[in-house]
């Protein structure tokens, strides 16, 4: 099948990716430093106008021209990249500047006529795969701490009447209690209410799920479509996990045990009875590959086990491949497991 990167990325970002798209997608955001880091500037644009918080217009304009000074520089280079290498074509340029300065036009709007209110100073963490979990102690009290391969913003300070924080990958919040003050998380189509609790988020953008896990305390759990139309509202209770399927808006809530949920946060990965797919999909996360299954029985196909994050990609391939059902080719940082 012919891809077009451009509109891969443009559906990336509006979570209607398909399966195909998104591992030709992994692919080509793990081929260079340059893909990804384009990737999530456009992200960071684009989440401006589908979350419900707003960074000021000076912020909003900045993130526009650092963005538009790469796109420049990569044209005045001229070099000549692969397909899957390059997404700085005249057409992705012309597509680009027609959709994020709309974006930019449509946020700056918002804001010229919001009330006059403090500018607001926004904090941003990125964390690297095959990274150590982070503590972020936020000013409220509360901490954080995120994954690998994640991405957290939140402001310098929090408002009188609410705590907003925005998440992109994996954290566990232990949040403080505040009467009348609520905290609130948006990741990708969802957007979780608390008071005080402890949960835990694992919501990659390039993944086709998320999954929220309530360790204690009460949340109120709400997704979206496409279109920012709330499709479900789920009052959670402890030792409860909602997972959330992207693609068809279906939300599946079940009883777990929070240990093996939180246990990221020591280095160690547990999985029970969890499919393939949604294994290999966090690797990627954690090591900075991209795995192919082309088999889709195997994709489904559910696993038990354990692995620490400071073993070897390989060795965790092995164990996963302890029947010998797989042929495992590697090539660069892409992984293939090819049903014998």
């Amino acid at each position: 099948m012919d891809f077009n990167i451009q509109e891969i990325i443009i559906r990336a970002l509006q979570n209607t990716i398909s399966e195909e798209e998104m591992h030709f997608f992994s692919e080509w955001i793990h081929a260079s430093d340059e893909n990804k880091n384009l990737f999530f500037d456009l992200k960071d644009i684009y989440d401006y106008r589908t979350v419900k918080f707003y960074p000021d217009n000076i912020e909003l304009e900045a993130g526009w021209n650092r963005l538009w000074e790469k796109l420049q520089k990569s044209q005045g280079q001229g070099t000549v990249a692969s397909k899957k290498q390059s997404l700085l074509s005249n057409r992705w340029r012309i597509a680009v500047a027609a959709v994020f300065s709309g974006l930019l036009i449509l946020g700056a709007t918002f804001l010229f006529y919001q009330k006059e209110k403090k500018k607001v100073i926004w904090v941003e963490v990125r964390t690297m795969p095959r990274s150590h979990p982070r503590t972020i102690d936020l000013p409220d009290g509360s901490t954080i701490q995120l994954n690998a391969s994640s991405f957290l913003k939140y402001p310098e300070k929090f408002n009188k009447q609410v705590r907003e924080v925005y998440l992109d990958g994996e954290a566990l919040f232990k949040v403080a209690k505040q009467e009348g003050k609520a905290f609130i998380v948006y990741s990708g189509k969802q957007r979780i209410n608390v008071l005080g609790t402890q949960f835990n988020v694992m919501d990659y953008s390039s993944d086709a799920y998320s999954i929220t896990t309530l360790i204690s305390g009460k949340v109120r759990l709400e997704t979206f479509d496409a279109k920012n139309n709330m499709k479900s509202c789920v009052e959670m209770t402890p030792c409860q996990q909602l997972s959330f399927d992207k693609d068809n808006g279906q939300v599946m809530l079940s009883n777990v045990n929070t240990d093996n949920v939180t246990s990221w946060t020591t280095g160690v990965y547990s999985f029970e009875d969890m499919p393939l797919e949604q294994i290999v999909q966090r690797l990627e996360n954690i090591y900075d590959v991209t795995i192919l299954i082309p088999d889709k029985i195997s994709r489904k196909e559910k696993y038990t086990g354990k692995f620490s994050s400071k073993q070897d990609i390989n060795e965790i391939i092995d164990v996963i491949n302890f029947n010998g059902q797989f042929n495992c080719i590697s090539h660069n940082d892409t992984i293939t497991l090819q049903r014998k």
